[in-house]
């Protein structure tokens, strides 16, 4: 992701001194104009003011993210394949002075879109940051962006290049904007006028993504022969629409049915079986694998909370982990 204009590096970064607690500003969330439902999740306007910095762990969901951000302080990386997000195998160090395993942190741009993905990332911010969210499908994001879902596999962006000069200015616009009303009714004119114009989906990919999600269990070969396509041309086309390929959007929602039973305190053997995994072991290896964390650990740091939580970015998902 792009660097921004930040005189620290994340080593430098120290938390805030002591201040009196303040009760936190609650996000604010609120469904797109109904043209663009069908895409668009929602909108989240958010405003910390916490005392003390504050990791959060990004677990794959399948669907795409953007991010403004008004204000400096937010780091973020991709941590490393099973790397130990907790920072039990030693790496980087961030601005909490936290080890996080093969994590690089760097300052996140001022826009950054976070594609479709098979593996966690790492958000940290010394207690105050303010921006928006966006969370769409990836069949929406490719019809906004109207570019390959692959451009965002590395989570880098200059909005002027997706968006044109609608998009040059966007993060200051927003910002300057009085309220958070505002600010979603100027996203809904950028998005409508740009879904307009958007290319188009193919209703192959929407069913085959359709029946991934329906069926954890659902084999890739019955997936690929129900669509009408060979293996090799609906994989290029879930890379160009989606962004990743079958295989890794089935381990992902595969992953999202699996945390949420057992965020919900059902037994791994249960859920190993119930979500389509070979045995347990298998869960076991393909949740760190995934997540940086065994599932015994991912359930005790969601601490009973269901998917779709205040801690959860979108509804019926689990989105993040508070480190």
């Amino acid at each position: 992701m792009d660097a921004v204009d930040l005189p620290a590096r994340p080593s430098a970064l120290r938390p805030p001194p002591p201040r009196p607690a303040r009760t936190p500003i609650r996000p604010l969330t609120r469904p797109p104009a109904p043209a663009l439902r069908p895409h668009i999740v929602n909108y989240t306007g958010f405003r910390t003011e916490f005392t003390v910095p504050r990791r959060r762990l990004e677990l794959p969901t399948g669907l795409v993210t953007l991010v403004f951000t008004f204000s400096e302080g937010l780091w973020v990386a991709r941590t490393g394949a099973g790397a130990d997000p907790l920072g039990a195998d030693g790496g980087g160090t961030g601005p909490t002075g936290d080890g996080l395993g093969a994590a690089r942190l760097m300052p996140a741009s001022r826009a950054l879109i976070s594609g479709p993905r098979s593996g966690p990332a790492l958000g940290v911010h010394a207690g105050r940051v303010h921006g928006l969210e966006v969370n769409m499908s990836p069949l929406g994001a490719y019809r906004l962006f109207g570019i390959p879902m692959v451009h965002f596999e590395e989570a880098r962006v200059d909005l002027a290049e997706v968006l044109g000069p609608d998009g040059r200015h966007l993060t200051e616009r927003l910002g300057a904007l009085g309220g958070w009303r505002e600010r979603f009714d100027l996203l809904d004119s950028v998005f409508v006028a740009r879904l307009e114009r958007g290319p188009g989906v193919a209703p192959e990919v929407r069913g085959a993504l359709a029946r991934l999600w329906a069926d954890s269990g659902a084999s890739l070969a019955g997936v690929t022969a129900g669509s009408g396509w060979s293996a090799r041309t609906l994989r290029a086309r879930f890379r160009e629409q989606v962004g990743l390929s079958p295989k890794a959007v089935a381990r992902v929602f595969r992953l999202q049915h699996a945390l949420r039973r057992l965020a919900a305190g059902e037994a791994p053997a249960r859920v190993a079986a119930a979500c389509g995994y070979h045995d347990q072991a298998h869960l076991g290896r393909d949740v760190k694998a995934m997540t940086g964390l065994p599932p015994a650990r991912f359930a005790s740091l969601r601490g009973g909370l269901p998917a779709g939580s205040a801690l959860d970015r979108t509804p019926g998902r689990i989105t993040s982990v508070l480190l």
